[in-house]
């Protein structure tokens, strides 16, 4: 058998790989090595997750590796998955591991991804930058949205969040989603809003990790492994997590002979390297391989161990792909392009209830417009929409194939999320001005009720003193 593989490989130098990931830079590198004995000419091309449709469809792709499942269950639904080859090495692979499905299967009974990797979500921290701020750590979703991070943005004008834009980053995508799903669709994104208020956004996952690195920001949800090789701490949320499956995979089109031997390729010796990485590997019985770093392996297994300890979601792929293109273009659309209004907004809400001109019935009942959905107009119909799930798994799939009325609804939601600030502000300074004018019809009430009390006091001192001044003109006689 392997002197057929090898045989197989000298002819395979002829051939070039091209590979679609959503890996990081760092794993990029030390995968490269790894795949050029047997592919000198092989191509990783890290795009951005919304243009791996057109990438497959341009033809040339051979393989897929790395981004959240999410992803994959949007290109499995709409036909851009290939059923992956039946190699032994898939074959020893077991189809779960506990309540960890290794191994995506269709409706036709072929395996049409696997899961490579483990990974977690977890929220980084630097503890030498939050021991210079001040500040605790923060362990959960809620937390990330609280009122005490956006009185440090006040204090110190430095957004303590970092976020990576979701239709930059599938993992960012998938924790935003779990929000969501934690606490529902109204609730998730009142949360999602207050966050986004107080956050940096940059354009990779791999950028909140080296953001939060910096001591730029204080917090950024990340991926596990991203903490480990960072060198920074973590917490797992409290309030709820999830593990996303790092798949490979073979698109539609891929010249099967390469697709064959990156598989194989991926399965074997691909697999050890993730340990290297702080990767957990899909199947975590590698973890007590004598060939792995057993340094390395051992921080995963007390990982795993918290992991498995921990609040876990499950969150199947195929529910987050159903609205998935519709969540990642409405975030874009209201909290990341109007987020300079979102940040002006919040901030005037949360300094009006600091300072007491607010009530905190008010404070709540403004935080929760801000966040609520919008209603908006459908560009086609002319019919006036709310944002709500229903909504989201109801146009997703065309938001994903339709870049023409995507890019209609889009503008749509914006102007709408515009206008629900601008309502928002008004009723803010609604709320502000009622309160003021309350408060001066209660002063002179005050003053009264201080008038007779100031005469008491003032009768009572003038007594003393005759007391006194009578008692030394009796000593003195």
């Amino acid at each position: 058998m392997r002197f057929v593989l090898v045989v197989l490989v000298l002819a395979l130098t002829v051939f070039s790989a091209t590979i679609l990931t959503r890996a990081d830079q760092a794993s990029i590198d030390a995968a490269l090595p790894v795949l050029q004995k047997y592919f000198p000419d092989v191509k990783l091309i890290p795009a951005d997750p919304t243009q791996w449709r057109a990438l497959i469809d341009r033809g040339g792709v051979d393989f897929l590796w790395a981004g959240a499942p999410v992803l994959y269950e949007a290109l499995l639904k709409e036909g851009y998955l290939a059923p992956m080859p039946e190699v032994q090495e898939l074959k020893n692979l077991p189809d779960s591991v506990g309540n960890i499905r290794l191994k995506r299967i269709g409706p036709d009974g072929k395996v049409y991804y696997v899961i490579y990797g483990l990974i977690g979500y977890v929220i980084g921290y630097s503890r030498e930058a939050l021991d210079k701020a001040g500040v605790k750590p923060v362990c959960s979703w809620r937390d990330l949205a609280s009122l005490n991070l956006t009185k440090y943005y006040l204090d110190t004008g430095v957004k303590p969040v970092v976020l990576a834009r979701p239709t930059k980053s599938t993992s960012t995508a998938a924790m935003m989603q779990l929000v969501t799903e934690i606490y529902g669709w109204e609730e998730g994104w009142k949360y999602l809003t207050s966050m986004a208020a107080i956050a940096r956004f940059v354009d990779s996952s791999g950028a909140v990790r080296d953001t939060v690195k910096r001591g730029e920001a204080l917090f950024g949800p990340m991926v596990d492994y991203y903490v480990f090789i960072a060198g920074l701490d973590y917490c797992i949320p409290a309030d709820g997590t999830d593990i996303l499956f790092d798949p490979i995979a073979v698109p539609r089109g891929a010249n099967a002979t390469v697709a064959t031997v990156l598989t194989r390729v991926f399965l074997t010796e691909m697999k050890k390297r993730l340990v290297d990485r702080y990767i957990l590997p899909g199947n975590p019985a590698v973890l007590d391989s004598p060939e792995v770093n057993r340094t390395k392996a051992a921080v995963l297994k007390n990982h795993l161990q918290r992991l498995m300890s921990a609040k876990i979601m499950s969150v199947p792929p195929e529910k987050s792909a159903s609205y998935y293109y519709s969540f990642i273009y409405y975030y874009e659309a209201t909290l990341v392009d109007l987020q300079d209004v979102l940040t002006d907004t919040w901030s005037g809400i949360v300094r009006a209830y600091i300072s007491g001109q607010i009530t905190r019935e008010q404070f709540e009942k403004l935080w929760r417009l801000l966040g609520a959905p919008v209603n908006y107009t459908d560009p086609e119909t002319g019919q006036t929409r709310t944002f709500i799930y229903q909504t989201a798994v109801e146009i997703n799939d065309r938001i994903g194939r339709d870049a023409a009325y995507r890019d209609k609804v889009y503008q749509a939601w914006r102007e709408a999320a515009r206008a629900k600030y601008q309502q928002v502000g008004k009723l803010l300074q609604q709320y502000v001005e009622e309160n003021a004018a309350k408060t001066p019809a209660a002063q002179p009430a005050a003053q009264n009720n201080v008038l007779p009390l100031l005469v008491i006091l003032v009768i009572i001192a003038v007594a003393a003193i005759v007391i006194l001044a009578r008692r030394k003109t009796a000593q003195a006689s």
